[in-house]
């Protein structure tokens, strides 16, 4: 799919014109006359034609396709991309190859819908039923060219758009693979074709390397299954000559999550392939990075294993010792993701990590505390988790910041170790953060993105259709962009 910025009045032929239509008719200026009159007619004729991303289609020579977008006054850069991704979703079972693309105008500028615009159409491109057989069952329209029309070209909103809507896409298609055809040496392998020509240096430690590094908390977790450990680093130095890095993602990797020894109930496990939508999320990320050549220095580490029960497993009682040092008491070994991800922090401020963020699957606890809509949100100090708000707020990841004080290190104090893995229920998604937090050194800045809550959905939307969301992404690059600024 390549994106093209035109005028309104240069369109030319195309297969099909996606119109925003507000609740007040309201349409973009610029459009063809012909395309006006029908979307006037279909405006006065169906009621309710402008409520929020409702979809209604004119099938002439060429087709028209009206998408509200609701009030005027409250369209936003994340009304933008679901404007879009319902107007290419609509299109799914066409033959359309040549599409134009109205951005919407409003609360939002020009620049910004416009990106939005390119990302929510990407988004759109992606379906889940890539293992099905009947070609009608997974197809989607053929669609190679797509035209934003806007009043002034924005030709860097939508090189943006496109880096950052692959990445999110990226995300999802690894997270969408079952777990046979996802384990750790083949997320390894992808991780390098996805940095293949970006500039990415990608490095794979295996079991040896990291237990010579003393990273016995991550492979406490590997014991039980037969497919090896890979630890995924990836470097990117847009500041040639800086030491360090500027920022460092680090994602939790589990390919496939049975819980171990502690196991899962049966229903709904198939989804535990997705246990390493972090890792996916990271790898996505640095790549977006690299590809917008953004003047920063990112590294990005992706623990990946499996978390299986099999006679040489992590037992509950068992203690480790992590790569800062620190000893760790696995009460719980489906509490299996921190235990990766300690180490891999520790990892990447080692490498001389300034800021680091991790993202993962990490709690059942955040969905009962935030719901299916929200992103919990924590980190050290206050003023970078603000940092982080804002970003991924204007990004498009909903997140709420949620507790963590000193109170919660005492929570994860181990009996016979120096931390436990877990401590009770109440509080379980802050007790896993602060439980993170004791591998954050002083002078780091810190943030956890506890996505478990969004990474999957069993429900149709505007911009996704069910299965993995593509949550993180967007807010990572962000930060890049903000550090590049």
């Amino acid at each position: 799919m390549k994106f093209r910025a035109v005028r309104p009045a240069a369109i030319g032929k195309v297969d099909a014109i996606i119109v925003p239509l507000a609740s007040d008719g309201t349409t973009p200026a610029g459009l063809p006359r012909a395309t006006k009159t029908i979307v006037d007619r279909i405006a006065k004729s169906e009621v309710g034609a402008g409520r929020l991303y409702g979809v209604t289609t004119d099938h002439g020579d060429t087709r028209v396709v009206v998408v509200g977008i609701g009030k005027l006054d409250e369209l936003d850069a994340e009304r933008a991309r679901n404007f879009a991704a319902a107007g290419i979703k609509s299109l799914w079972r066409s033959n359309a190859k040549r599409v134009a693309v109205f951005v919407p105008a409003g609360a939002v500028d020009e620049e910004r819908a416009t990106r939005a615009a390119v990302e929510g159409a990407i988004y759109a491109s992606w379906r889940p039923e890539v293992h099905r057989t009947r070609e009608e069952e997974r197809r989607v329209a053929p669609i190679d060219t797509v035209l934003i029309a806007t009043a002034k070209p924005h030709a860097n909103a939508i090189a943006t758009g496109e880096a950052v809507g692959e990445a999110v896409n990226l995300q999802r298609r690894l997270a969408n693979e079952p777990a046979n055809r996802m384990t750790p040496t083949i997320l390894a392998t992808e991780a390098r074709g996805a940095a293949a020509g970006t500039g990415v240096q990608v490095e794979v430690l295996d079991r040896e390397q990291c237990r010579k590094l003393g990273m016995g908390s991550y492979l406490s977790v590997a014991q039980g299954s037969h497919q090896e450990p890979r630890f995924i680093v990836m470097r990117y130095r847009g500041r040639k000559g800086a030491k360090g890095f500027d920022l460092g993602f680090v994602g939790k990797g589990i390919t496939f999550d049975s819980g171990g020894i502690s196991i899962k109930p049966a229903d709904n496990m198939h989804h535990m392939k997705a246990d390493m939508t972090g890792a996916a999320s990271v790898i996505a990320a640095i790549v977006a990075v690299a590809k917008l050549k953004l003047p920063v220095n990112v590294i990005s580490v992706a623990p990946c294993t499996e978390n299986l029960p099999g006679g040489g497993a992590t037992k509950p009682g068992d203690v480790f010792t992590s790569m800062s040092g620190k000893t760790v008491e696995v009460i719980n070994t489906d509490a299996e993701g921190r235990l990766v991800l300690i180490d891999g922090i520790t990892y990447a401020q080692r490498e001389g990590a300034e800021r680091v963020v991790d993202v993962a699957t990490l709690t059942g606890a955040i969905s009962v505390a935030v719901g299916p809509f929200f992103i919990g949100l924590f980190g050290q100090p206050r003023s970078f988790v603000d940092t982080v708000e804002r970003i991924a707020t204007a990004a498009g990841d909903r997140v709420w910041p949620m507790p963590l004080t000193a109170e919660y290190k005492d929570e994860i104090k181990g009996e016979v170790a120096d931390i436990r893995n877990s401590a009770g229920r109440e509080g379980g998604a802050i007790k896993a953060a602060a439980f993170l937090w004791a591998a954050v050194e002083d002078g780091t800045e810190w943030a956890h993105l506890d996505i478990a809550s969004v990474d999957w959905s069993d429900r149709e939307r505007a911009y996704a259709p069910r299965g993995p969301q593509g949550p993180s992404v967007r807010t990572l690059v962000g930060l890049a962009e903000d550090l590049a600024e």
